[in-house]
């Protein structure tokens, strides 16, 4: 009842998110009248994609854990007294984790570098091409130079020689090729360190970067047809890059990629963690050392309890102790001396 419950309200999100991407089309293209029929098939991937993505994170929002940790981050985040320095803090989070990926840089140098190549590939790709494709944004001419226009009104104008011209022109290639060097050593990684080898599957880790090497190139090849080959098989490459940007944004959902949507969420842990520093701490009833925070036993153990699992006074024991009873246990069955205690 309560798994249906939850998938009811995971099915409105989604309902509710897919009519405002069409709402937001809409109001964008001018009621559809400055909508380019030929991307249509992206904008309405982005409408699929949306239900796909509200539906997926309310499901997740609303597992035990992550509704409790999630309430939890608010509720501090919150509180008069602390919610000036929780802003600020907030920034200093949303540079560090989403902009710069420092947790990245602390784990290997090329790791992050291939994360921030992949992150800022995409962002710019998404920039460029959902306000295209939802008709927001339009090109046009005065006289030599080009006219961008937003939602109808006209923001400026450049010239395309010049070096926003450039920009404007090349973005979604510039995007590709940050791409691609992020999946090239991303899949470096994967050919050649052990411990990546030893945990990666082909449909978590090899699928989505199959997928973004394959929008990239897609996308790459339609500049090569119109710019070195007059145009040949320009219909078929823009047919072919249309499908594997409509399966990747299908995808994003359901893969390892979904971890981009549940991050900023995960960003009220610094203050649930914080909060536990400042307060009570949880000790050991076995050693008397302090572990954790008494916040955080607490409620793992309330969470633990609405999931049906209850381990009793096992659950008052630092990690440490809680091997050792692990070696006296296996020690008695064996009939041995116990080398802990």
């Amino acid at each position: 009842m309560k798994l249906a419950r939850c998938s009811v309200i995971a099915y409105t999100a989604g309902v509710g998110a897919a009519l405002l991407v069409v709402l937001a089309i809409s109001l964008g293209s001018g009621g559809f009248t400055r909508f380019d029929t030929p991307l249509a098939a992206y904008a309405a991937a982005t409408v699929f994609a949306a239900f796909a993505i509200a539906y997926r994170y309310t499901m997740w929002i609303q597992r035990p854990p992550t509704w409790h940790y999630f309430k939890a981050g608010w509720i501090l985040f919150l509180r008069p007294r602390r919610l000036a320095g929780n802003i600020l803090l907030l920034f200093r989070l949303l540079f560090d984790d989403i902009v710069a990926q420092r947790f990245i840089e602390a784990r290997s140098r090329s790791r992050w570098i291939a994360h921030m190549c992949l992150a800022w590939g995409c962002l710019i790709a998404f920039a460029i091409t959902i306000p295209l494709s939802w008709g927001w944004v339009q090109f046009g001419m005065d006289e030599s130079r080009y006219v961008v226009e937003f939602m109808g009104r006209r923001q400026f104008a450049f010239d395309p020689g010049s070096a926003i011209g450039f920009l404007i022109f090349n973005g979604l290639n510039i995007s590709a090729v940050l791409v691609l060097i992020g999946v090239a050593l991303a899949v470096h990684r994967r050919i050649h360190d052990s411990g990546a080898q030893a945990v990666q599957s082909l449909e978590s880790d090899l699928i989505p970067l199959f997928l973004l090497f394959s929008v990239s190139v897609t996308g790459l090849m339609l500049t090569a047809s119109y710019k070195l080959m007059q145009g040949e098989n320009y219909s078929f490459l823009s047919l072919l890059h249309a499908f594997t940007v409509i399966v990747f944004l299908l995808y994003l959902p359901f893969g390892k990629l979904f971890h981009i949507i549940q991050r900023p969420a995960q960003l009220g842990v610094a203050y649930y963690k914080m909060e536990g520093e400042r307060g009570e701490q949880a000790v050991c009833a076995r050693s008397g050392v302090p572990y954790q925070s008494k916040m955080h036993h607490d409620d793992l153990v309330g969470v633990m309890k609405e999931l049906g699992t209850d381990f009793g006074s096992h659950q008052d024991l630092c990690p440490l102790e809680k091997r050792k009873l692990i070696a006296l246990n296996q020690a008695e069955e064996l009939g041995d001396t116990p080398f802990a205690g």
